[in-house]
């Protein structure tokens, strides 16, 4: 009887959901209880994915979101399944991420307090979610109220993930909403951008003589990346971005500079150095960006566009805030500016800072046989434009986002705030789902791909055409970096123990392929391309290659190591 109800309630939930245009759902929890069977899905209103960890399925309703700008929605258990799953919301909370996180007691018998899987779920997700409320599944109509209020509000204003905890009682009643008053601001939609705002951002563009444009994660979470680029194009001011901006710009275009920041590249970290107007829109400043703070951009008046109001002068004061969403402000700017003003006054700025581009040492060589960095070209060059790329976190990471050439947003799927190893490959299951019949390479290190690396046979269990290209180097490879150049090369618990990835490809039901040189990575790339379902793809690189440009801790950004 248990059961019936169990799976009478989550049925609702399913109904509810695809009345409200949920397409694709991620899980966690008892598949008896689910409505979809597996192989029921792929014809079905609502595609559902079971994973085999929890955090897991939160990082695949994570990429499901990134890839698609709609929130990603997750079922998960109790007690240990959210405890498991706080990594993953963590994720998607610091990198302004929407998904919809539905947990809770499934099966309906009430227990006592204290008893086993009890936990105040509310409690543990107060601090990494914007939203949280509860949820009677013994009433149809409160059942969508409460999940339309949740995916608007993950998605409204400063995106991010929303709880929505199911309740134990057996009685029929109305569903209980609980704000989480301390993430307000997130939850509340920007006001009109005032006219003075507007007016004042417009004088700074037009009479600036060095201005560079730097944009993040916001730009793309507010579809502004086409009123950007008719901006930059314009205006031919200088575009430098973040980890999370990256695709907002097309990396091909001679004004886009590549990314800021303690491994941005030489022309970007200069030209943000030298300006004497930054403009920025969708960023939070990190220390990854600015560096040492009192030296971040010295010489500059500070424009800052963030639709949430807490993030403007946190870290770095600025000149002129404007509280307002990065689509709303681009696309009202955009028919006030005096174009062939601001192209007189930065013509001989923008001319210097492109040649910079091209000048810059070459600080991609390699002496190793198989080098990372030509592993991402490479992969670059077999996939298309529409390919989604999805990376751990690591040196890779980096590699990835220097070398790969990336021309639309949501592309790059990557996990910047927290940096999250272990994020990838379900990330890549969560835009394989989204997009079915696109091309996903999930780029991994050997120390970050056995973090999560059970989920190969969810990939396996429904054939998703994800490539997944390992670079193995031996090493948990950023902090050895860390260690080779600031700690005098005493290496400490960073030498990795990892196993067979091919023979692990295979005994998961993964094709696997290795490769040790260019010419064999070359062949490995031809056949796992022209391979249907999931592929790993092993690249034993050179162990101790570092990544270029960085700058050091404590110093600022034109401060850059360029080579060993």
């Amino acid at each position: 009887m248990s059961l019936f109800k169990g799976f009478t309630r989550i049925q609702t939930l399913f109904e509810s959901l695809s009345l409200l245009g949920v397409d694709c759902v991620f899980g966690c929890v008892d598949e008896r209880l689910l409505p979809l069977s597996p192989q029921s899905t792929e014809g079905a209103a609502i595609r559902y994915y079971q994973l085999m960890h929890e955090q897991a399925a939160v990082h695949a309703a994570d990429g499901y979101a990134r890839a698609t700008g709609k929130p990603g929605v997750v079922f998960l258990t109790t007690a240990s399944g959210i405890t498991n799953a706080i990594t993953g919301i963590a994720t998607a909370y610091s990198d302004s991420v929407p998904i919809v996180v539905i947990a809770g007691q499934l099966l309906p018998s009430p227990l006592p307090k204290e008893a086993m899987q009890e936990l105040d779920i509310g409690g543990v997700m107060m601090p990494i979610t914007k939203y949280a409320c509860t949820i009677n599944t013994n009433n149809q109509s409160d059942v969508s109220m409460v999940l339309k209020n949740a995916l608007t509000i993950s998605s409204d204003g400063r995106p991010g993930p929303v709880l929505v905890e199911i309740t134990k009682a057996e009685t029929p009643g109305s569903s209980e909403e609980t704000l989480n008053n301390s993430r307000l601001t997130r939850t509340i939609a920007t006001r009109p951008i005032m006219e003075k705002s507007l007016e004042s951002a417009k004088q700074l563009i037009e009479n600036a003589r060095k201005p560079v444009l730097f944009i993040g994660g916001g730009v793309i979470a507010a579809d502004a990346a086409e009123d950007l680029r008719e901006i930059a194009e314009k205006t031919h001011i200088p575009v430098a971005s973040s980890l999370l901006g990256i695709g907002a710009m097309d990396a091909g275009n001679p004004l886009f500079l590549g990314m800021l920041g303690m491994h941005g590249t030489f022309a970007a970290n200069k030209a943000v150095h030298h300006c004497d107007l930054l403009i920025s829109i969708g960023v939070r400043f990190s220390d990854r960006v600015t560096g040492k703070i009192s030296g971040f951009s010295p010489k500059s008046k500070k424009i800052h566009v963030d639709v949430d109001p807490a993030e403007i002068n946190k870290i770095i004061s600025v000149d002129l805030p404007i509280v307002s969403d990065a689509k709303e402000f681009l696309s009202v700017l955009k028919d006030l500016l005096n174009y062939r003003k601001i192209r007189e006054n930065s013509e001989h700025w923008t001319n210097e800072v492109v040649e910079w581009t091209r000048t810059v040492p070459r600080f991609d060589k390699s002496n190793s046989v198989l080098s990372p960095q030509s592993v991402i070209r490479m992969l670059n060059e077999y996939a298309d434009k529409d390919t989604i790329v999805v990376t751990d976190v690591g040196q890779h990471q980096i590699w990835t986002a220097h070398h790969y050439s990336f021309s639309k947003p949501r592309t790059l799927l990557t996990s910047g705030g927290l940096g999250t190893m272990g994020y990838g490959l379900p990330a890549a299951i969560g835009a394989a789902g989204a997009y079915p019949r696109k091309s996903v390479i999930c780029v991994s290190g050997d120390g970050s791909f056995q973090m999560n690396l059970q989920e190969l046979i969810t990939a396996v269990k429904y054939q998703l055409p994800i490539k997944i290209a390992i670079l193995n180097n031996g090493y948990l490879g950023m902090v050895r970096q860390w260690q080779e150049l600031f700690y005098q090369g005493r290496y400490s618990e960073v030498k990795m123990s990892s196993p067979n990835f091919t023979k692990l490809a295979n005994a998961y039901g993964a094709a696997g392929f290795s490769a040790h040189t260019e010419e064999e990575a070359k062949r490995v790339m031809g056949e796992a391309f022209h391979c249907n379902g999931p592929v790993l793809m092993e690249f034993d690189v050179v162990e101790e290659e570092n990544v270029y440009p960085m700058v050091p801790p404590n110093h600022n950004n034109h401060q850059t190591i360029l080579s060993r």
